[in-house]
């Protein structure tokens, strides 16, 4: 295994390491057509994808080089290895000579830049020009590129091999029946044969909320699983069990979605936790996807309350007894995972075959 310890470290200025460095372009919300490129801006989360555009007249478009906040999660640092559209709350850091091993690597070191700096003291053109950074160094004394390269490659052949084992032993799943014509039938979600809803404690605004605490928080998102941040401290009192559904009260875009909870969380005072002695990991999903299918009826000024929520109904496969069919949505749950798992799987060996396409010209 390659070591950090047994090296030589050197500070780099970021002008050294990236001869093209430039801001984002301001781009207003309103301004926003929707489509396919990744917009980016200063979120530490999802390598700072902040939404999907079409635009692409007076936006400033950059690929395959790091993206740095300025200001919002100041020193964020990541690897784009798309097209994106660049929010001036970011810097784009780019050398035609590093590859996607380099930029991880460098990527990694980066961010500890928002050590540095906070909501107050942003990084703008003058600060950058005078930041520096640790790197190993070969013995010239020149950042050691390969060096680099060998270590992110082990270390994500290592997480490859782990994956796939883990992907292995979930796709052991048995019992798995060949598809059967179903009848479908409208059900309350809120009945003796779905769902009760739990009265849990729930975190109510946003003070608080970092990307370093311990409990993840679920409020009025459907994206990252409905995480909205994550708490520590004395909120693991407001922790709430695994193996439930939460519903999205309110919130543009999400209300009238649900997301399936496989891990314990924190539930914010924007969701409705429901919950049945019937219900698992692959019967949930199902249920989730048919939720958010009718998520149409709810809005921004229209949103979920209890007396609505009493009032949903849901068409479900049904069973020869007309009860929901829950070894049918089962099944249903386990072949979509077992086609993720794989799509995922193929996904990782096909990024690091292109990395390997990618040198540096040293």
């Amino acid at each position: 295994m390659f070591d950090l310890h047994d090296r030589e470290w050197k500070p780099f200025f970021l002008t050294e390491l990236f001869p093209t460095i430039q801001r984002g372009k301001r781009f207003k919300s309103g301004d926003h057509i929707p489509g396919k490129m990744p917009y980016v801006s200063s979120s530490a989360l999802q390598n700072g994808v902040d939404d999907f555009v079409a635009n692409q007249d007076n936006v400033r478009i950059f690929s395959d080089c790091l993206s740095l906040a300025n200001s919002g999660s100041v020193g964020a640092c990541f690897y784009e290895p798309f097209a994106f559209v660049a929010s001036d709350h970011i810097t784009h850091l780019k050398n035609e000579r590093l590859n996607r091993y380099h930029y991880l690597f460098i990527a990694s070191i980066a961010n500890r830049l928002s050590q540095k700096y906070n909501f107050n003291r942003e990084i703008n053109d003058n600060r950058i020009s005078r930041e520096k950074i640790m790197l190993p160094v070969d013995a010239h004394g020149d950042p050691d590129y390969d060096f680099m390269e060998s270590y992110i490659r082990e270390r994500e052949q290592d997480l490859i091999e782990r994956y796939s084992h883990f992907v292995k032993k979930k796709m052991q799943i048995e019992n798995l029946e060949p598809e059967k014509a179903i009848s479908w039938k409208a059900f309350y979600l809120i009945s003796e044969k779905m769902f009760y809803i739990d009265a849990v404690k729930t975190f109510r605004g946003t003070s608080g909320l970092d990307h370093s605490g311990l409990y993840d928080v679920t409020g009025a998102t459907s994206e990252n699983n409905g995480n909205v941040g994550f708490l520590s401290g004395e909120a693991q009192r407001l922790l709430c069990k695994k193996n439930c559904i939460c519903l999205i009260k309110t919130g543009q875009g999400s209300v009238g979605e649900a997301v399936y909870k496989g891990n314990d969380f924190i539930p914010s005072n924007n969701v409705c936790v429901v919950r049945s002695s019937w219900l698992n990991e692959y019967n949930g999903l199902f249920i989730v996807a048919e939720i958010n299918r009718q998520a149409g009826r709810y809005s921004y000024g229209y949103i979920r309350n209890k007396k609505r929520i009493a009032r949903e109904k849901l068409m479900l496969p049904a069973d020869s007894c007309g009860n929901p069919d829950y070894a049918f949505m089962e099944q249903c749950g386990k072949q979509i995972m077992l086609r993720l798992y794989q799509q995922y799987l193929d996904g990782m060996h096909t990024q690091t075959d292109r990395g390997t396409r990618k040198r540096a010209g040293r």
